[in-house]
């Protein structure tokens, strides 16, 4: 049986509208769109979850894209911020560029001021992660 037992719902990433929030939290409201990642749950239509597991979602990105991106976002920034804390000037490698985090690390590092290579199996992929941030594939 899983750690809290059943029933279990399911998936770790998701978006979608704050209905209430606790007497303490007023970094958001409300009604505000939120994403979060890693804490169970995600397929529930409403759940409770800590204000800290979140993040605001700005306008632009729908809630799909911010859901699929949480994860990734979270990888990328380990690697380039935890990692190796990667500055202007250096120079870095990734592997599968064109894969879902290696256009949020090419877009990143580039912004950084690093020079960025990455590798890629198609030509359609190469295309694809040069146009987000790097600079030899």
């Amino acid at each position: 049986p899983p750690p809290g037992g059943f029933p279990v719902s399911p998936g770790s990433e998701a978006a979608g509208l704050v209905l209430e929030v606790g007497q303490r939290v007023d970094w958001f409201k409300s009604g505000e769109r939120i994403a979060y990642a890693v804490t169970t749950g995600a397929y529930a239509q409403e759940r409770v979850i800590d204000a800290s597991k979140v993040v605001k979602v700005p306008h632009g990105i729908s809630d799909e894209q911010a859901a699929a991106m949480m994860l990734k976002g979270m990888t990328a920034q380990y690697l380039l911020r935890r990692t190796f804390k990667v500055n202007a000037g250096d120079t870095i490698l990734f592997h599968a560029a064109a894969g879902g985090v290696g256009l949020i690390l090419g877009q990143w590092a580039k912004h950084l001021g690093a020079t960025v290579i990455g590798t890629a199996s198609s030509a359609d992929k190469i295309e694809l992660a040069k146009a987000h941030g790097f600079d030899h594939v």
